[in-house]
């Protein structure tokens, strides 16, 4: 997903801020003077306890070491997926880039993590190669989950290259594996744009997204990137109510439903993309999401193509509050990430954001992260 540093600089890097009644620097907006206190472990997850998603605290920002992971200089790159291992009890990471890892660890925290991201753990995607399929230029994961018969299914960001050109058409797939993520199967398209890979190299397609799992709606629901005719990418998102997340089975969102074609097999296509209302504001991309038990919302982060973070949360993850920033205007930030003591896809008070910090015009990034207490 490194193609992102080209988006931007398409764009201007001046964006309008707001807030709800705050300034929007991070030494104003939040009230970080009691950022290092963490809050009772017991009340984590306390159901009697909610609060509000635009009051919290933001704690200083932490590097961690890249230095000898395969693919150095560019973590981030878009969605970390964890699941814990019921019989070891261990998190499985996994990392997304052109290559997809899988790296194991006491703890959810990437920072735990980075030390196994080698060549050797490597287990899907092909990486850059001039060979047809619609993953030809990489399979970056977007989401990984446990399915009822054991398996796992894991969602993918696809990218198609040009001979010799790193610019990507993009779509979504999902392959499954049955040894704990070891091994995959090849993967298939599940979400695609209504256009054909077009025949002059063109940054197109749709992808960049996440995928989460809504038990109250019983749907597998994909946030992605998707250019909107007339104004830019922004968040758009489809579902599937299949337990496996199939192909064939996803539907795009119409602005009131999941009821347009995501992908059919018999024509290559998906039909239009719409973005999301409630989040059209900020065009952007690479949103994470999770579900917090203390707010009783989801949460969405995602960067905008000022290298800004923004935040929003909804109470059935269709209908979304309008975005907040969470960055500091002087800090390029990219590729945000949510992750608690549960891992990708749960939180509560306490939730760390990992993202890319400071990318230059080579695409090399930081990887940062800071914590987030809710108050």
């Amino acid at each position: 997903m490194k193609h992102i540093l080209s988006r931007m600089l398409l764009v201007a890097a001046t964006i309008t801020f707001y807030s709800c009644d705050k300034e929007l620097g991070l030494d104003t907006k939040y009230d970080n003077s009691q950022s290092t206190i963490i809050p009772d472990p017991d009340d984590n997850y306390n159901p009697n306890k909610v609060g509000e998603w635009d009051q919290f605290t933001l704690s200083d920002k932490s590097i961690i070491n890249q230095v000898d992971a395969d693919m150095k200089g560019y973590w981030p790159d878009g969605k970390l997926s964890i699941i814990k291992d019921d019989t070891s009890g261990k998190y499985i990471c996994f990392w997304g880039e052109k290559y997809s890892y899988r790296t194991e660890a006491d703890t959810p925290y990437p920072e735990d993590h980075i030390s196994q991201v080698t060549e050797a753990n490597r287990v899907f995607g092909q990486g850059i190669s001039d060979i047809a399929g619609f993953n030809d230029g990489g399979s970056w994961f977007i989401g990984v989950h446990k399915l009822s018969d054991g398996r796992l299914a894991g969602f993918f960001h696809a990218e198609s290259h040009w001979p010799g050109d790193g610019i990507a058409y993009k779509s979504v797939g999902v392959a499954y594996s049955s040894d704990n993520g070891k091994t995959w199967t090849s993967g298939e398209k599940i979400l695609n744009v209504n256009f054909p890979k077009p025949t002059t190299p063109t940054w197109s397609g749709l992808g960049d997204g996440c995928v989460v799992y809504n038990k109250e709606l019983g749907k597998f629901i994909c946030y992605y990137s998707a250019h909107i005719e007339d104004e830019d990418f922004k968040i758009c998102m489809a579902a599937s109510d299949a337990n496996d997340g199939v192909s064939g089975s996803w539907k795009k969102w119409n602005g009131s439903d999941f009821a347009i074609s995501g992908f059919d097999a018999a024509t290559g296509l998906g039909g239009v993309d719409h973005k999301i209302e409630g989040l059209s504001s900020i065009a952007g991309a690479n949103p994470s999401v999770m579900w917090n038990s203390y707010l009783k919302r989801w949460v969405m982060v995602y960067s905008s193509w000022g290298q800004a973070i923004y935040m929003s949360t909804s109470e059935d993850g269709l209908n979304w509050e309008k975005p907040i920033s969470i960055t500091d205007k002087e800090e390029p930030a990219t590729y945000p990430n949510l992750i608690s003591s549960k891992g990708d896809l749960e939180g509560a008070v306490i939730v760390k954001i990992y993202y890319g910090s400071n990318q230059n015009n080579l695409g090399i990034r930081d990887f940062a992260y800071r914590t987030i207490t809710y108050k």
